[in-house]
């Protein structure tokens, strides 16, 4: 038998090479360069399509705007309410006149006589500055007078400051600390003479700068001369269009002279508006600035031949309305109404007594034209005058009384909406009596305050009028030496009551000089403004 030998040798597994199904067990590091090479290259050619694809979506698709986040949850409108911390009250200068030239005969020369102007100036509440300066200020060099609280023991915070008034404008600043109704600041100018052409009393509460306003005002025949004085203290330049209508017929009067004017800034510029549009019974004059808001009052003069017929200051009327009261009227008055309407109505006018009203007359307005209607002597027992109509209208009174030798003085009272806080400054040599009038259908009430020089408290009154009624307080009851006055209304209804001051002037009733004007009172009211902000959110390109 022969034997067989099997010989087994023992080998490492990497020594020998592997093939068949082995090989398909292979380890991933075991990839080939080339293999390497393709999987890159395909890895960037789908990166590159996705980014073109992106690119292509912000390109090409308008993105959708409702879905966007506007940061408040809702509409990207929002509104912001603002309140007014700074006031500034313009004081025109004394009353003057449109032509002081002298031509001819020195007794036919026109002549201010020994005019004298002196000013008042309030502020009322937590005020952190108030002060007066000149106007126009261009230098800088005038020398601010500070408004000072002197009675600071009392709980009354009020500052008060009286001064001359010569041949320029003052401008009163204040600001204030706590913004509420009640707190603010009135000034008011005052002007008087025994001798001249200015025979009589001339007045006016100062003025806030605004946009656009609307003056009713008296004649413009021979011999009168009416100043419109437009200040603009801010520092910006702007233009200011007046538009005029009258009694001669409807419509916008053609001007005699250019209807724009531009007011530097921190100057004053003034337009004649008798010669713009002379032989009217009556104007009706808009004020309207472009880009900064200005101030403005009319000085009105009425001379005839040597006869003196009055001077007074004229400022802006409120806004439209289908009833207006008139307070201040009185016994040894005559009354001139002047209205305005924008479209044709019917005007019931009536007086005004302690008692209601009486003696009602109607009168129908033509649209865009000035209606001037006498309506003669004041009556003993009434104070102020009823205006309603069936569409809104402005309306003034004019009141004028007659002295010796032919000497006359007249006053405007113009037609104003009174809100609930309102005060008026007093200068300091002057009386006069407070006429509240009540054009609700209800019982009103009105807490009355005055105020001396150094700013104490000087008396408390609680003053409670009938329906379509008015009554009369005089100064002298309020204390000794009144320089202001503040009016808080009760009443349930919204501005019921309408109040101002009739002035009178010892010098002047001493020598039999005829005297009429009036001071009407600034409101005290918080005054807002609303601003909108629209936010666009969008993708940029």
């Amino acid at each position: 038998m022969k034997k067989s030998h099997t010989t087994i040798s023992s080998q490492r597994p990497s020594d020998s090479p592997v093939t068949g199904a082995a090989a398909a067990v292979r380890e991933p590091s075991a990839a080939t360069p080339r293999s390497r090479r393709m999987m890159k290259l395909a890895l960037a050619v789908v990166s590159a399509a996705v980014i073109l694809a992106m690119m292509f979506v912000l390109v090409a698709i308008e993105p959708s705007q409702g879905p966007v986040d506007t940061g408040n949850g809702g509409s990207a409108l929002q509104t912001h309410t603002v309140t007014q911390h700074t006031i500034t009250g313009y004081c025109p200068s004394k009353m003057s006149l449109a032509d002081s030239g002298n031509y001819g005969d020195s007794q036919f020369q026109t002549s201010s006589g020994n005019l004298a102007s002196g000013s008042s100036h309030a502020a009322f509440g937590a005020v952190y500055d108030s002060s007066i300066t000149a106007f126009p200020n261009s230098d800088g060099t005038a020398v601010a007078t500070q408004l000072e609280d002197k009675d600071p023991t009392d709980d009354a915070a009020v500052s008060v400051a009286q001064s001359d008034v010569d041949s320029h404008s003052l401008l009163q600043s204040t600001q204030l600390l706590d913004t509420k109704n009640g707190a603010g600041a009135a000034s008011s100018v005052v002007s008087h003479a025994t001798t001249g052409d200015l025979k009589g009393l001339s007045a006016t509460s100062c003025v806030s700068p605004t946009l656009s306003q609307s003056f009713l005002l008296p004649s413009t025949d021979t011999g009168w001369t009416q100043q419109l004085v437009m200040a603009n203290p801010t520092d910006k330049a702007t233009a200011v269009s007046i538009n005029v209508w009258g009694t001669s017929g409807a419509g916008q009067l053609a001007l005699k002279t250019a209807r724009t004017v531009t007011i530097s800034a921190g100057n004053e510029s003034v337009y004649d508006l008798a010669a713009a549009a002379p032989e009217q019974d009556g104007l009706f004059v808009t004020v309207s600035s472009k880009d900064t808001a200005v101030a403005a009052v009319v000085k009105v003069v009425g001379l005839s031949g040597l006869k003196t017929l009055g001077s007074d200051y004229v400022t802006a009327d409120g806004t439209a309305l289908q009833s207006l009261v008139l307070p201040g009227v009185s016994k040894g008055q005559s009354v001139r109404l002047l209205a305005y309407a924008g479209q044709r109505s019917r005007m019931s006018v009536s007086w005004v007594t302690k008692a209601g009203l009486k003696g009602a007359k109607t009168v129908t307005l033509d649209a865009h034209r000035v209606s001037a209607v006498d309506l003669g002597d004041v009556p003993d027992d009434v104070s102020a005058v009823s205006v309603t109509a069936d569409n809104k209208i402005h309306a003034s009174a004019v009141t004028t009384v007659s002295g010796s030798d032919g000497q006359q003085d007249f006053g405007i009272i113009a037609a104003q909406s009174t809100p609930r806080y309102s005060a008026i400054a007093i200068p300091k040599d002057v009386g006069g009596t407070l006429a509240i009038a009540n054009q609700s259908t209800q019982k009103a009430s009105a807490v009355i305050e005055s105020y001396d020089a150094d700013g104490a408290r000087l008396a408390t009154k609680t003053v409670t009028v009938g329906s379509n009624a008015a009554s009369t307080l005089p100064l002298d009851d309020l204390g000794s030496g009144v320089a202001a006055i503040t009016v808080e209304q009760k009443s349930s209804v919204d501005d019921a009551l309408s109040w101002d001051i009739s002035l009178t002037d010892s010098s002047l009733s001493k020598a039999k000089v005829a005297a009429s004007s009036y001071l009407q009172p600034v409101s005290l009211m918080l005054q807002h403004a609303k601003i909108a902000v629209n936010e666009t959110v969008g993708v940029l390109r």
